[in-house]
């Protein structure tokens, strides 16, 4: 009972007329600027953290978990619309969220992904609140072993995804892989695949990599098209889905929530882990798994409650632990520090009432996302009945600009194009753009805990299967694995079997020639 009484005091303060002002303007903030490709609410958050050392505490951390929530559900809008991913996370909404827009369903398709984001994200706050400690020691005994083990469950559950075009997806995922190594050898700092540019030793940034392969190739395949309208007939408007539609989904809305809260607690697995891992686990279970791709809504409820159901797990490291799981919250822990607050164990002793108004704060947030999400997501459905060569050109240079903005380089525009050429030939070789973006961002993560775990473990690489988590997670991996490839495993003993059965037939008489 005590928690619930802490929980009122912090809602209480959330509700606060210059603190609920300061979430409710972060919120909008957050889902306008995960909407925009190539701004992010991670560099919102950037932005916004100078204006934070002039707030009290309380105000500062619910004024970013604004931007942080709103901005992990804003990137869903401009890829259920216009096919361009918003933020990496949202690139799996895109697979059934856009040819859901293809078919008429943009507005349903808006209203499924604003309820589950904000279902995901109760349910992830909720958690937050009621098992901060046995959760964190729980993400405490991760080291790197550990997070190799998850890198390892995200790339594998492309398998899932790609089932029919496992070569393709293969190829892909490998050519994602080769990008993703493009710079410094994180151990020996030697160049990789860098051709003697400067440029490329610090890498090609995954965000120039996601505009490219997305937005610009979709421009390409436009122009090549004659300019062809495409065959979307979009509302103006959210329509949230029924009591009835929501009871539908109640059992992906269940699993996707528990998937995204696990991976959140995870430092560093982060979002794209989730939503990847939450779709690849819906399409095995559905009875509609042959659809999906085509505009399914499970397919779009999976990731986007996951999405969210990651971002209340993820601070829990650290407010309990001083470890930021994510990149947003280690924005949330650089304005603690300025305002004179060390987050850890005692943090919950000395400062119980901002760490429940922090608590509080995630609940609050998931609600008015629902809101500025309707408001923003009308502004970017009126896009659709913009004349398509305007719509085009303004998509085109949202994207130069977003990947110029990532590192201020104009070479990234040109490398930006160069991905939007090769994701156009992706789409005419019908080779799948997500396993290379995947290798792209899991890729690096993969190597360098790869090589941390060697560098502490003498180079053994028993360490994985000897840690009990680790080998669990590798484990699970494998039979996640077997699980997807089993239905074609299956035709192929059958049709092995039924081979062996002709040879071994004894031949009839007609065949002995008596």
């Amino acid at each position: 009972m005590e928690v619930f009484s802490h929980l009122a005091i912090g809602l209480g303060n959330v509700f606060g007329p210059w603190t609920f002002a300061l979430m409710l303007l972060g919120t909008f903030v957050g889902v306008v600027a995960g909407a925009l490709p190539g701004i992010s609410f991670v560099n919102a958050m950037v932005l916004a953290l100078p204006f934070t050392y002039v707030m009290a505490p309380a105000q500062a951390m619910v004024f970013l978990t604004g931007i942080y929530v709103g901005g992990i559900f804003g990137g869903s809008i401009s890829s259920i619309l216009i096919n361009i991913p918003g933020v990496p996370s949202s690139m799996p909404s895109a697979w059934d969220g856009y040819p859901m827009t293809r078919k008429g369903l943009a507005a349903k398709a808006l209203g499924i992904a604003v309820t589950c984001s904000a279902v995901g994200g109760t349910f992830s706050g909720l958690l937050m609140t009621f098992g901060s400690q046995p959760f964190a020691r729980f993400a405490l005994r991760f080291g790197s072993p550990e997070f190799f083990a998850a890198t390892v469950l995200g790339l594998v559950s492309i398998v899932a995804i790609a089932q029919g075009r496992m070569l393709a997806s293969i190829i892909s995922l490998f050519a994602g892989l080769v990008v993703g190594a493009v710079g410094l050898d994180p151990m020996y700092g030697q160049p990789r695949l860098t051709f003697g540019s400067e440029l490329l030793e610090s890498g090609i940034d995954f965000v120039v990599v996601l505009v490219g392969m997305f937005a610009i190739s979709e421009v390409l395949w436009w122009v090549a098209e004659g300019g062809k309208k495409a065959e979307v007939v979009s509302g103006t408007h959210t329509r949230m889905p029924t009591l009835g539609e929501i009871y539908r989904l109640k059992g992906t809305m269940a699993r996707s929530s528990v998937i995204g809260s696990v991976i959140g607690a995870i430092p560093g697995a982060g979002a794209v882990v989730g939503a990847v891992i939450a779709y690849g686990v819906e399409r095995q279970v559905s009875a509609r798994r042959e659809e999906f791709g085509t505009g399914v809504e499970e397919g779009l409820a999976a990731p986007e409650t996951a999405n969210n159901a990651t971002t209340g797990t993820a601070t829990i490291p650290l407010l309990t632990l001083g470890i930021p799981g994510s990149a947003a919250t280690a924005i949330m822990l650089a304005s603690l520090t300025v305002h004179g607050i060390q987050p850890g164990p005692a943090l919950f002793l000395s400062s119980t009432e901002l760490v429940y108004t922090i608590f509080a704060g995630y609940l609050v947030a998931n609600v008015l996302m629902i809101f500025a999400g309707l408001i923003v997501a009308r502004g970017f459905a009126t896009l659709m009945q913009i004349p398509e060569p305007v719509l085009f050109g303004f998509i085109s240079v949202l994207c130069l600009v977003g990947a110029f903005g990532v590192r201020n380089n104009v070479s990234d525009v040109f490398i930006c194009l160069g991905f939007g050429m090769l994701g156009y030939a992706f789409r005419r070789m019908d080779i799948p753009v997500a396993p290379l973006i995947l290798g792209v961002i899991l890729g690096p993560l993969a190597e360098r805990y790869f090589l941390t775990s060697m560098m502490s473990h003498g180079n053994q690489l028993s360490v994985f299967l000897t840690r009990p988590l680790s080998a669990s997670i590798l484990a699970l991996a494998a039979a996640f694995l077997l699980w997807s490839l089993w239905p074609e495993l299956r035709g192929w003993l059958a049709q092995r079997t039924a081979g062996n059965l002709a040879r071994r037939r004894p031949a009839s008489r007609a065949d002995r020639g008596t």
